[in-house]
């Protein structure tokens, strides 16, 4: 495993509570080659849910291992791909080790270069909070 590898948390919370949205991403992130083996699901440990009117919140949580090499953005566009097939409103919270967080409230995406610069743009906020986080991009 190499020393750069990082864990980014992924919490899902549907606009009704179930198990099933946090399955959906987990499976359709093991589908993709460059993830194949980084994802697992963990119970949740001190995540809290958004606060607004979701009931329900996330009993597990995602763990993705990603590092450097383009993992990252192969994560972004597959969380991206997801949101844009879901029928319902989502929130993704995203957390990196140092605890640096941001949510992403999706109603209903149907852009997928959209929903990307989103998820982008809060990967990007993320890493500038982090001390130690990195980039090597060519």
């Amino acid at each position: 495993m190499p020393a750069s590898q990082e864990t980014i948390t992924l919490s899902v919370y549907p606009d009704l509570p179930s198990a099933d949205a946090r399955r959906s991403l987990a499976s359709w992130l093991r589908a993709e080659d460059r993830l194949r083996g980084q994802v697992n699901a963990a119970p949740a440990a001190d995540v809290t849910p958004p606060s607004d009117e979701m009931s329900g919140g996330a009993t597990d949580v995602l763990l993705v291992a990603v590092g450097s090499g383009g993992a990252v953005m192969v994560l972004v566009q597959a969380i991206a791909g997801w949101l844009t097939h879901r029928r319902e409103d989502v929130t993704v919270k995203l957390t990196l080790p140092g605890g640096s967080s941001a949510e992403l409230d999706v109603r209903r995406a149907r852009d997928m270069d959209q929903v990307t610069a989103l998820i982008e743009a809060a990967v990007r906020a993320l890493a500038e909070h982090e001390p130690s986080a990195e980039t090597n991009e060519r």
